[in-house]
């Protein structure tokens, strides 16, 4: 793949890196108390409910009906889970309010940069729906949007599945891409994984899909990836050409699971599996440092739009 952006040119500007090294700073001196909280709350809280939680038990094995220690024992799990984030909430506040105030300034080469956690992306309604990936829900970590070298996007840390409770299926975990093409594609065009046999049963089953099979002519493609779209004629170039190329080798950077891409109009949402969190800060009892923590950050984006640039340019 040709390098369609420098990294070298994608440092913070001098003022947002002088203020980025002074957000890192307050965070290191404040972090040692911080830090004492998580270890007094752990202790106190979480430890303390330990010991009530194992009297309890006893108490539940000894002295209860034994058709009810399961209920007793699942509450105690429960309420465990309920005081452990209650002891790491100050910790979890305190570094997402550090993110806030640092991410904006860590990709202060990107124009009209925003940043958000646990928000829905505004693309997500308007993202193509189960022929791309099956969801009934969706939870956002990270969102980063601005825009790049006359490059509109968004990206959003992003887990869908299906199901609930022991039935829930993660159909997707990674970043969706969703960015505004040059190049106008005349209708939809899908490239998703392609159904295993049970699957295609039961799709066929409820209806199937409305649009038509295009091939690639790419064997190891067509054997990965189903191409669906309502304008054939217009698809099928593309698919056969600069998509193929493009699937191929993004196929080769993101191995966690299938890349799925979709394109409507100037729309394009580029669906990329990973199982890593690519703006994860240390724990709270680890300093931040800049070289360390923060440059890989920056190059994880730019890696991320020169996968874009790749992608845009499919025509």
């Amino acid at each position: 793949m040709e390098k369609v952006i420098d990294e070298t040119g994608l440092m913070p500007k001098e003022s947002a890196l002088a203020a980025l090294h002074e957000a890192v700073a307050a965070y290191n001196a404040e972090r040692g108390r911080v830090t004492n909280t998580l270890y007094v709350n752990m202790v106190l809280l979480f430890g303390g409910y330990v010991v009530l939680a194992g009297i309890f038990a006893y108490i539940a094995f000894t002295e209860i009906d034994k058709n009810i220690v399961g209920i007793v024992l699942g509450l105690l799990f429960f309420g465990g889970t309920v005081v452990w984030r209650v002891a790491q909430a100050p910790s979890k506040r305190f570094q997402q309010d550090l993110r806030d105030r640092m991410l904006p300034l860590v990709f202060g080469f990107i124009d009209e940069v925003q940043y958000g956690h646990g928000v829905e992306p505004r693309f997500m309604g308007a993202m193509p729906g189960k022929e791309l990936v099956a969801r009934d829900r969706s939870e956002h970590g990270d969102m980063i949007a601005g825009r790049h070298e006359g490059l509109a996007f968004t990206l959003s840390e992003t887990e869908m599945s299906t199901g609930s409770g022991k039935s829930r299926s993660t159909t997707f975990k990674g970043i969706i891409f969703h960015f505004v093409r040059d190049e106008e594609f005349p209708g939809l065009l899908l490239a998703a994984r392609k159904p295993n046999s049970v699957q295609l049963f039961f799709r066929d089953l409820f209806g199937g899909s409305s649009m038509p099979l295009v091939t690639s002519g790419n064997p190891e493609l067509d054997a990965s990836h189903e191409f669906r779209t309502d304008r054939p004629d217009a698809a099928t170039p593309i698919v056969q050409g600069a998509l193929v190329k493009a699937l191929d080798y993004l196929s080769t950077e993101w191995r966690d699971d299938v890349v799925r891409l979709a394109l409507r109009r100037r729309d394009c949402y580029l669906l990329l599996p990973s199982k890593k969190n690519f703006f994860e800060l240390p724990p709270v009892d680890t300093p931040i440092d800049f070289d360390r923590h923060l440059r890989p950050m920056i190059r994880d984006i730019v890696t991320l739009l020169a996968t874009a640039k790749l992608v845009s340019k499919i025509s």
